[in-house]
């Protein structure tokens, strides 16, 4: 470790555990600060941060009763389940008459894929009363990640008839006719969540990506757009956002999308790729091809990442460093009838004929129709 990662390691982790000072301090902003703490942390993809202030959390049982729903929530974005259990579980403790530690702790169990026991919980929630109309929701949730479609739009439909304002419940009923292909019908519940939550940014990205689905691309821009308004640090939606224009040719507005992913998190692969692609599309191929070999670093097996890393390096003509980029795509999907094309490109200019006219026919024969080059008329 160097000396200014070991400085910035102890910086952060005195930061931290003053903020973790105050908040049990329970000063009169306390929570209000460890919830803008969180936030900005699972903004910046610093989701390690997070799992060590969990960490160092003291007795689970002193903590303030309403900063539980945050600390669970904080588990839940980073996929650390165990101590959002435990955290769950000392809310129970604390209020033993109360549901949402079960809804909560049954929330976390269905999205660690222990359906059983999420639905242990689902039972003891709806069986102890209360607020019925989540426990139906958290109940619908599960179903649907149990690809249970019909009992999952009965759950969220007894949600809505306890309280017909439920939103959420609409966003969820619009995902289950989505997969059950009634893109109508998803729309119009998709549109009654965010009549009902205007500033509902999960909301709007929903419905936009519906829409995108759908081909209708300048809604799903505005849609996007005015998720990002409600929330813009959603990296989700600023990734859809930049994949729809990118999809429209508006390739400096995609690109301007995906460098501002890439300014709080460099390790973003959707975010490299399209910015690379991005560069690529308007012709200035050395940046594509620097984001390409970063996309390449972080995932070295992505048979896409390889085909275009290549093809930037046939563009910069360095054939040579392609070879093995075409050759990895033919070895991950051997019927690439592109990759055998491109091969033939490169032998071709590397000055070898034979090869390169039998990778144009291999290509031909896979049914990619491109032109072929002298080489393969020879």
């Amino acid at each position: 470790m160097t000396p200014l990662s070991w400085y910035r390691k102890i910086q952060s982790r005195s930061q931290r555990r003053q903020m973790l000072a105050r908040f049990l301090a329970d000063t009169a902003n306390g929570g209000e600060v460890l919830g803008k703490w969180l936030d900005d942390c699972l903004e910046k993809g610093a989701g390690d941060e997070v799992e060590r202030l969990l960490d160092e959390l003291p007795d689970l049982m002193e903590l303030p009763v309403d900063s539980f729903t945050d600390l669970i929530e904080a588990s839940y974005r980073i996929k650390y389940f165990e101590i959002g259990l435990k955290l769950a579980d000392a809310w129970r403790a604390r209020n033993p008459e109360s549901p949402r530690p079960l809804n909560q702790a049954a929330r976390l169990h269905s999205l660690a894929g222990r359906h059983e026991q999420a639905h242990e919980l689902h039972r003891a929630a709806l069986q102890m009363g209360g607020d019925m109309a989540e426990s139906y929701y958290q109940l619908g949730c599960t179903l649907l990640r149990e690809d249970l479609l019909q009992e999952a739009e009965d759950a969220f439909r007894q949600a809505l008839a306890i309280e017909p304002r439920m939103g959420k419940a609409y966003t969820n009923l619009g995902f289950v006719l989505d997969r059950r292909g009634q893109q109508e019908r998803a729309i119009l519940e998709f549109k009654r969540a965010i009549q009902l939550d205007p500033k509902n940014a999960m909301g709007h990205l929903n419905l936009g990506s519906l829409y995108a689905e759908r081909g209708e691309t300048d809604m799903a821009v505005e849609m996007f757009r005015k998720s990002l308004e409600l929330a813009p640090g959603n990296t989700d939606g600023r990734l859809c956002l930049g994949k729809a224009y990118y999809s429209r040719g508006r390739y400096s507005d995609a690109l301007a999308e995906f460098e501002k992913i890439l300014v709080n998190n460099q390790q973003n692969e959707d975010a490299l790729f399209y910015s690379a692609s991005c560069h690529a599309r308007v012709g200035a191929h050395r940046k594509a091809l620097v984001s390409f070999q970063r996309a390449a670093k972080l995932n070295p097996n992505d048979p896409r990442i390889q085909y275009y890393l290549g093809v930037c390096y046939v563009n910069v003509d360095d054939c040579q460093s392609a070879l093995p980029c075409f050759e990895k795509v033919l070895v991950l999907h051997p019927n690439e009838g592109r990759g055998f094309y491109y091969l033939g490109i490169v032998y071709d200019r590397l000055n070898q004929p034979d090869l390169a006219r039998e990778n144009y026919q291999r290509a031909d024969e896979l049914g990619h129709k491109a032109s072929m080059s002298k080489a393969a008329h020879a």
